[in-house]
């Protein structure tokens, strides 16, 4: 949607457009919400035509009902906290889920719980960017991304575009690096978003047990949350009641990593909230995420998020 679409839409779900510098990035427009309804902020960034990137940093007071007439698009949100349920047809919002939605044209309805912070990132594509742009592009080569993203529906095995939607968020730089840096992005999601739909057609999670994957969600669970202790793969197979090299590939299968990765992005992830939200040297944040040593945690961190913890740190002060 471009702005023109948006701002009626947020006025009359009581946001306004906030003129005044913000904590996110200069080159696209915040919105903030009414003092009277809740607190925080509604950021976007238009590309004409192409996309939109949106940041969701809001809760509200009272249980509140959107009510939206959407254009024709696809989007894709990694909701990191949200409770709530979209309407007709039903369908839970709960956090730590990618959240794909192919739009039409029709109504879209949800109710959003009441002092529950709605934090998420999403990317939206036109559908003259799906039909018209990337067709031109690729020629021949070229496949309509509708049926790969909605295929997605809603899942919190995804972890590489959690990823992606982090790195849009925390990005600050020029107008001119920011476009570029949200284009690349853009792109760089729509191949993780194809790459996910080729290789889910030829995985066979479907010949999983149901009582296999109930187990490798039970060592999942435990991993987010003990990850910073020193968790053992013995440990994981007492757990998961199978082989440690049958919890090894059924893990990858059903998560898309493997369990040191899994273990690695937990961490990371907690690193990011205490980065974002303490003063604590990177040092003691090393500590308390599960690294003895800064250097490795720092390595990874850059490994996932293309920033030192201390360049993330400063990204996040830029705003």
């Amino acid at each position: 949607m471009t702005l023109q679409h948006f701002e009626p839409l947020l006025l009359k779900n009581g946001f306004s457009q906030d003129d005044q510098k913000s904590k996110y990035n200069a080159i696209g427009t915040t919105f903030t919400i009414d003092p009277a309804l809740g607190n925080g902020y509604y950021w976007i960034y238009h590309a004409k035509d192409m996309f939109s990137i949106l940041i969701h940093d809001f809760y509200f007071f009272e249980d509140h009902r959107l009510e939206l007439t959407m254009p024709e698009l696809l989007t894709i949100t990694y909701y990191e906290s949200i409770s709530g349920e979209e309407l007709h047809p039903y369908q839970p919002l709960k956090s730590g889920y990618i959240r794909s939605y192919w739009s039409k044209g029709e109504k879209y309805s949800a109710i959003i719980h009441k002092n529950i912070p709605v934090q998420s990132i999403g990317i939206e594509f036109t559908a003259t960017f799906c039909d018209q742009f990337l067709a031109y592009k690729y020629g021949e080569k070229y496949v309509n991304p509708r049926q790969a993203l909605t295929t997605l529906k809603a899942t919190s095995t995804f972890s590489e575009m959690v990823i992606l939607l982090r790195q849009i968020a925390v990005y600050r730089g020029s107008d001119l690096t920011s476009a570029l840096f949200y284009e690349g992005k853009v792109y760089e999601a729509l191949a993780l978003i194809m790459e996910r739909a080729l290789s889910d057609k030829t995985c066979h999670c479907s010949q999983i047990s149901k009582e296999d994957i109930h187990h490798i969600e039970h060592v999942a669970a435990h991993i987010e949350n003990y990850y910073t202790l020193q968790l053992t793969l013995d440990h994981l197979t007492k757990i998961s009641c199978m082989g440690a090299t049958k919890l090894k590939k059924l893990f990858k299968e059903v998560y898309h990593c493997t369990i040191t990765e899994y273990i690695q992005k937990q961490r990371v992830h907690q690193a990011e909230k205490l980065l974002a939200h303490t003063e604590l040297p990177i040092n003691e944040i090393a500590r308390k995420v599960g690294y003895q040593s800064a250097g490795r945690f720092s390595e990874l961190f850059k490994r996932y998020l293309d920033l030192t913890p201390k360049e993330y740190r400063q990204q996040l002060s830029k705003g």
